[in-house]
């Protein structure tokens, strides 16, 4: 969660959660109040930017993914003021709100890619389609007064993505003769050098795992993130109508609902289940003939609760035996909880004779080459890097300087900048 103030006017940009400090702590956030979420270190502590709740005239949310708009539940409710994003987003927002004990009553307006919106005096946004991992992401751009902010979080540079338009290189070079005084950068993989894969290399992946494993009539299972549309388009393309498809989980159910009614997923033919009976009705009829069917199930961080790690424990009438084949379509999210997770549970599924095939997967965040390609693009004044640990804030931070930007600015989570 980030706040920009000029002239006395403030706008937040992103209200996420900790979903890793969530999974930690064995809460759930719906059934957190606002106080224990803030004090559990969940949701941001917005104290600051709350004391001056009357200046705040919107919150735009670049993205769906939890990380990024989670807390809106717990703390959008503080300001009198729009919720401004992209419709899949709005979607996964109000379903967050609605399930949440919370009462939120922001207006929610939805911006197509590309739209400019005058929010108030000082702020005038556009939202700029790029790629990521899930749809309708958006680069934030505020105009204002004292000169264009950027904020990045989070993107890569998909020339060939399976969803969605290619980079519009051309646009993101037309921000940059406009000028831009601040780039807020995501730098999650900025330490990592090359550039990220696109995500029509993993779907070519898939296409191969899958061909194989179907000669020898294997039981499979595919887990991945829920909100990657992308990647689930991906696996539906692979099968090639090979076998019958059936999603399990919460998550999925919920994030492929919104996504079809966006007109992102297809689910004709596709059987999609999360509670326990329709589970248990489904897996009894899938357990009878392996081979007809394409497992794609929750659980790719190796969570107790997700499905893939209740059917590994044997709580369903689905065993996984010898030979039968799982897909992780993912990778660990680098936390001490999640690694422990996933190698118990990858030590269950060795344990009754499956087959994993790890890390299937592109990731959406940019690398060191496609940051430098993008400080060369946008050739902003001061670049102010996020999202990471100190170690990949400082390569950000290097790699700026490399393109000859002088002015890099870091801060600590509640620490304030002051740009004159």
């Amino acid at each position: 969660m980030t706040a920009v103030e000029v002239n006395d006017e403030i706008l937040i940009l992103d209200m996420g959660a900790d979903i890793e400090q969530i999974v930690e702590l064995g809460e759930n956030i719906e059934e957190m109040k606002t106080v224990e979420a803030i004090e559990s270190n969940v949701v941001p502590d917005d104290s600051k930017v709350k004391k001056k709740r009357d200046n705040v005239v919107g919150i735009v949310i670049g993205h769906g993914h939890q990380d990024h708009c989670r807390g809106i539940p717990k703390l959008a409710g503080a300001y009198d003021c729009p919720i401004i994003t992209a419709p899949y987003t709005a979607d996964i927002i109000e379903r967050f709100i609605e399930n949440d004990r919370e009462n939120v009553t922001n207006e929610i307006i939805r911006m197509e890619p590309g739209e400019v919106l005058q929010i108030s005096n000082e702020f005038e946004l556009e939202l700029v389609p790029i790629t990521h991992s899930i749809p309708h992401s958006a680069l934030t751009v505020l105009r204002t007064n004292e000169g264009n902010v950027i904020y990045s979080l989070d993107y890569k540079l998909d020339d060939n993505p399976t969803l969605g338009e290619p980079v519009n290189y051309d646009k993101l070079k037309e921000l940059g003769e406009e000028g831009v005084k601040v780039y807020i950068v995501d730098c999650t993989r900025a330490d990592e050098p090359g550039k990220t894969k696109s995500e029509s290399q993993t779907r070519d992946q898939l296409r191969e795992i899958l061909s194989e494993a179907y000669s020898k009539g294997r039981g499979i299972i595919v887990t991945t993130f829920s909100s990657h549309i992308a990647r689930l388009n991906n696996i539906i393309d692979a099968n090639d109508g090979e076998r019958k498809i059936v999603m399990l989980g919460r998550s999925l159910k919920e994030y492929t609902e919104d996504a079809r009614k966006n007109g992102l997923i297809d689910l004709n033919g596709i059987e999609v289940g999360s509670y326990r009976e329709e589970v248990e009705n489904i897996l009894k009829d899938v357990s009878r003939n392996k081979s007809d069917y394409l497992l794609v199930t929750t659980g790719n961080q190796g969570e107790p609760n997700a499905m893939l790690s209740r059917i590994a424990s044997n709580e369903y009438p689905y065993s996984v035996g010898v030979e039968d084949l799982i897909i992780f379509s993912s990778v660990t999210i680098p936390t001490t909880i999640n690694e422990l997770n996933r190698e118990y549970l990858k030590r269950k599924l060795k344990q009754e004779g499956a087959k994993l095939e790890l890390d299937v997967h592109s990731h959406g965040h940019a690398m060191k080459e496609d940051h430098r390609q993008m400080l060369q693009m946008l050739q902003p004044e001061i670049v102010i890097p996020a999202h990471g640990g100190r170690e990949k804030l400082s390569a950000c931070a290097q790699l700026a300087r490399e393109e000859g930007i002088s002015s890099v600015r870091i801060s600590q989570n509640g620490g304030v900048i002051s740009l004159d």
